[in-house]
């Protein structure tokens, strides 16, 4: 197993954003200081959920202040990147860490996220595969014409490629059984997250993950290989005690959580495509009240398959 800590640059209150910027840099090498494995990044847009508004520019600012811990997004949200210009920035970031990269990709979830870039939300899986497409194609081929729905390329040369070869490793974030059967189907490491209810989550995840696997003629061999990477970030707080712990965490978990309800879910749903309303009706963080330990089992203490690796959220 491994550690590693992930940074959203949240902007708490009582905080300007430099110094949530420079605190949470600071925070990288500490990670490294103090043994961590791994430091993962993410990438959100017009709130204080999160300032990591550049996945490459925060990539190569951890990358050139640690020399040791591997340095991972969680995720790039691909819609809103154009592919040559990710490929660019990312490439770059790979070499300034000397091939320490991991690029992780997702299709984003947040309605106001997808208004302000003027994305349809309802194309984010057909944006999704079609820059995965480019992306790994303008880091693998000497150069690349394409003529896809959102993007046309002619004869398109990269410079510089990664420096791991033939690309870094990559991985998908995955919220749903599609997400997963799509990861497993690439045979890219599946990116998960639980922010609310027990660990039971992942152990489903996983039984999707390795069926497709094994759907698709993966060997033994593979499949072990694909879970030894499968990255999982869970809150952790440590404490001499689960009350201390409770106590202490509380208030900070529930500014996350409201922060996090006002991140996913749009003020007025009735304003979101109805093809999307069901599922912020539905979620979760419409509801989601921490009221003791108990209610949010395996909060503070957790156990996972051997070989994950755990990001710290």
């Amino acid at each position: 197993m491994r550690f590693g800590t992930y940074f959203f640059f949240q902007a708490a209150p009582g905080f300007t954003h430099e110094d949530v910027i420079h605190n949470e840099l600071e925070q990288m090498e500490w990670s490294e200081e103090l043994g961590f494995d791994e430091v993962w990044l993410t990438e959100h847009h017009f709130i204080e959920y999160g300032l990591a508004v550049d996945p490459g520019v925060l990539a190569a600012a951890a990358a050139a202040r640690t020399s040791r811990v591997r340095i991972g997004l969680a995720a790039a949200i691909l819609p809103f990147h154009h592919p040559i210009r990710l490929a660019e920035q990312l490439a770059l970031a790979d070499i300034i860490s000397r091939g320490r990269l991991d690029v992780g990709v997702g299709r984003g979830n947040r309605p106001v996220e997808f208004a302000g870039y003027k994305v349809p939300q309802t194309e984010s899986r057909e944006r999704f595969e079609e820059t995965i497409d480019i992306l790994t194609r303008l880091w693998t081929e000497p150069s690349l014409t394409y003529d896809g729905k959102f993007y046309q390329l002619d004869d398109v040369r990269v410079i510089p490629k990664p420096h791991q070869q033939p690309m870094p490793p990559m991985y998908q974030v995955c919220v749903s059984k599609d997400g997963i059967e799509s990861a497993a189907l690439r045979g890219w490491p599946m990116l998960n997250s639980v922010l609310y209810g027990s660990i039971d989550q992942h152990v489903q995840s996983r039984d999707i993950y390795v069926a497709t696997l094994e759907k698709a003629g993966r060997s033994e061999a593979d499949i072990k290989a694909l879970l030894a990477q499968w990255g999982v970030s869970r809150h952790i707080f440590v404490a001499d005690s689960d009350d201390e712990a409770f106590e202490f965490a509380k208030p900070y978990e529930m500014w996350y959580q409201d922060s996090f309800r006002r991140f996913v879910i749009p003020e007025r749903i009735e304003d979101a495509h109805p093809s999307l309303q069901p599922a912020f009706v539905s979620h979760p963080g419409q509801s989601h009240v921490m009221t003791s330990p108990g209610v949010n089992p395996g909060m503070y203490r957790l156990t996972f398959p051997r070989g994950t690796p755990l990001t710290n959220g």
